[in-house]
């Protein structure tokens, strides 16, 4: 529905997309090369001096790519005679080890002999291992120990040179612990949720456990480097204090359920995160999104320096890289006053809803457009617009009937801009 009040608005949100702002050089990156890394390509770490890649392949028989970053030439490791189904990874400090989390077990792979060297079994038959990590003097390998058939989940740390020994304490939570991160001084671990939970921060030394506030349900998280904070991925992109426990500013309304789907530089100059339609680059200085790609993708790690960063695409069986080409003359800065090219003012009403609710947005020109809706695991269960449409407002209802209570998430794109918003259908 296009209204001649909608015309103004939009005629005037492009005028003060105009407006000059203060000129600083900004860095940008373009895709450099495709690599084949094998069925439902996952997870993904590189060893802290860049020259190691290794790729996780999450299916039967499972298997892991190690890759030369000099050069992406890829050796492949069968893991299938241990287990399958390969997902989180992790590198130890000194880049010697790589710890892959399976279904069952956590297997060590040697990067210099390209070799097994090891595993864990769960206590729990059936568990089911998603992150994990190394802590920074590389002696403990830590990860969330679940699974719907066990009568507790926590985390449970093993050694990391050799798998074995292990201690266990119980995190409570009302989804499943999913993604996982280190803080740099090793004190305390960042676990996200997956479902309508809060992120935890746990003292490893304590096993004390504290909500982080600002979230309904949470998916990534890393660490930075310099300074006590976190990036944590739930319906959109968030800052989080790790001194108060809560989230301090939104940086994207980037969504995924990708598990390790953030990657900071060394320097933490720059976050490179993956969501499931689109990646984005975000300065860490300005805390804004200074480049958007529209292929989406599931997990990311970066070159130390941010020259490159790699991401693994589990539909096709591919890692992409990306290049830092140069810089743009471009303030990124003041992006929070900008409006975007393709389109505007996307929102929904009722949300929550029961059954139905409204989605409206913006065009700012005739352009080709996509509206559809997913559900939590990234399967569509709608589309709603798939024609060429006029600049202006539109309005389209998106009845949830036939669909069971939980998160969906409406996904519009137009031309080349995409964006994704969080829905909620309570019965």
């Amino acid at each position: 529905m296009k209204t001649s009040i909608g015309t103004i608005v939009l005629s005037t949100l492009l005028l003060l997309g105009s407006v000059d702002t203060t000129v600083r050089a900004q860095a940008q990156w373009a895709l450099d090369t495709v690599i084949s890394t094998g069925a439902n390509s996952s997870g993904i770490a590189i060893t802290p001096d860049g020259t190691t890649l290794i790729v996780t392949n999450n299916t039967n028989p499972g298997a892991v790519e190690v890759i030369s970053t000099s050069n992406y030439a890829v050796t492949r490791i069968d893991i299938s005679s241990v287990e399958n189904y390969p997902n989180a990874v992790a590198v130890s400090p000194d880049g010697s080890i790589a710890l892959v989390s399976t279904t069952h077990k956590v297997v060590l792979v040697k990067l210099s002999t390209r070799s097994l060297g090891g595993n864990f079994a769960a206590p729990c038959a059936g568990t089911t291992l998603y992150g994990i990590a190394v802590t920074p003097d590389g002696q403990t390998s830590i990860f969330p120990d679940l699974s719907s058939g066990c009568t507790q989940q926590g985390l449970r740390s093993i050694n990391a040179a050799s798998p074995s020994g292990s201690s266990f304490f119980q995190v409570n939570t009302s989804g499943e612990l999913y993604g996982f991160a280190v803080t740099p001084d090793g004190a305390s671990a960042i676990v996200t949720t997956f479902t309508r939970d809060t992120p935890k921060k746990i003292n490893l030394g304590t096993q004390g456990v504290q909500n982080i506030s600002g979230f309904d349900g949470s998916y990534a998280v890393a660490t930075l480097h310099h300074s006590n904070e976190a990036l944590i991925q739930g319906d959109s992109l968030k800052r989080v204090s790790l001194t108060t426990n809560a989230a301090t500013k939104i940086l994207s309304d980037i969504y995924s359920t990708s598990l390790q789907g953030i990657a900071i530089t060394s320097d933490d100059k720059y976050a490179f995160v993956v969501g499931s339609f689109q990646k984005v680059i975000v300065d860490l200085a300005s805390n804004s999104v200074i480049q958007t790609f529209t292929a989406g993708g599931t997990s990311v790690a970066a070159m130390p320096d941010g020259s490159r960063f790699f991401t693994t695409d589990s539909y096709n069986g591919t890692t992409r890289v990306y290049k830092r080409v140069g810089t743009t003359g471009i303030d990124n800065s003041t992006r929070d006053t900008e409006i975007p090219a393709g389109f505007t003012l996307l929102q929904c009403f009722p949300n929550p809803f029961n059954p139905s609710t409204t989605i409206r947005y913006g065009l700012l020109r005739r352009s080709r457009v996509s509206l559809t809706v997913y559900n939590a695991l990234g399967q569509q269960v709608a589309s709603l617009v798939e024609e060429e449409q006029e600049a202006g407002y539109h309005e389209v209802k998106f009845d949830g009937s036939g669909l069971s209570s939980g998160v969906y998430f409406y996904r519009l794109q137009a031309g080349d801009f995409v964006q994704a918003k969080k829905l909620m259908l309570l019965r």
